[in-house]
């Protein structure tokens, strides 16, 4: 048994070494000839292309609804830190949306990540891009307000004619009412969604304008220093505490873009609401 076992071991060992019989072996990987070009990837959504634009203040490629999207949570920040810019002024970049083009071309079969199809779809006008540009300005004016405001607030030696009363003309040209709407997935915490009233008579917090819910006065709406906006209990008005919070600092609360979280049961945190949404409201309610 041991000879006949030595043979077929022979053999074996003679086929191989003579090339007759292949072993099997790992696959090759193939060239990722498919894998997507970071030079025509945003650098803050971090997929490819589609209406790429590039800031008049920043030479710097972006995709327009990320870019914008950023700019909503922080007007005129520069994605990469440093300095605010200047303006929000856009220029469409077609030099980066034809090389996206011609990478499409090159890869028939490739739907690129993030893409629903292989169209890009239009391409913002200077017109559009230009509106945008007034949207975001004005997020930024806002939010300066806000924040020359509490430092008017804190200065003892403040001149009532000063920056501070520019700040405060331009915070009350904002909605004088807003409305939180949305599902909060806690029923007892739906009570404070609704509509709010500025009020006009209080002091500002944190440099913003607090609101009342209107017809139910104990439920209040306000901006507190730790960077959150809050609704709660109007004994709490001014507190880091609140039932319905988001971390935004926006200068009114029609601009909050941020994820709103809700107060679970006693003790169980916080859960996300991103249903909520702060909007303008400033039409009367139909009282039938």
């Amino acid at each position: 048994l041991i000879s006949r076992e030595r043979g077929r071991y022979s053999s074996l060992h003679g086929a191989l070494a003579g090339g007759m019989i292949a072993l099997p072996h790992e696959p090759v990987a193939a060239p990722l000839d498919d894998a997507e070009p970071d030079e025509l990837t945003c650098p803050i959504c971090y997929t490819m292309f589609r209406d790429p634009v590039i800031p008049t203040d920043e030479p710097r490629v972006y995709e327009r609804d990320a870019l914008l999207a950023f700019w909503r949570r922080r007007p005129l920040a520069s994605f990469f830190g440093g300095e605010s810019l200047a303006s929000a002024r856009m220029e469409p970049a077609l030099h980066v949306r034809e090389q996206v083009a011609a990478w499409l071309a090159a890869h028939p079969g490739h739907t690129p990540e993030g893409w629903t199809s292989r169209e890009p779809g239009p391409t913002s006008s200077p017109a559009e891009l230009d509106r945008l540009a007034s949207e975001i300005a004005h997020l930024a004016a806002v939010r300066r307000a806000a924040e020359a405001a509490e430092a008017f607030a804190a200065d003892e030696d403040r001149d009532p004619g000063g920056a501070g009363g520019e700040a405060l003309l331009l915070l009350r040209a904002q909605a004088t009412a807003v409305r939180l709407r949305g599902a909060t997935g806690h029923p007892a915490r739906a009570a404070f969604t609704g509509r709010y009233v500025r009020r006009d008579d209080l002091p500002l917090l944190a440099g913003r304008f607090a609101f009342a819910k209107q017809g139910d006065p104990d439920k209040m709406l306000w901006f507190a220093r730790n960077g959150f906006w809050h609704a709660g209990r109007a004994a709490d008005l001014g507190r880091q505490t609140g039932f319905l919070i988001v971390a935004d600092s926006a200068g009114a609360p029609e601009h909050i873009v941020g994820e709103w979280q809700v107060a679970g049961p006693r003790g169980s945190g916080f859960v996300p609401a991103p249903g909520l949404r702060c909007e303008p409201d400033e039409a009367e309610p139909d009282e039938g």
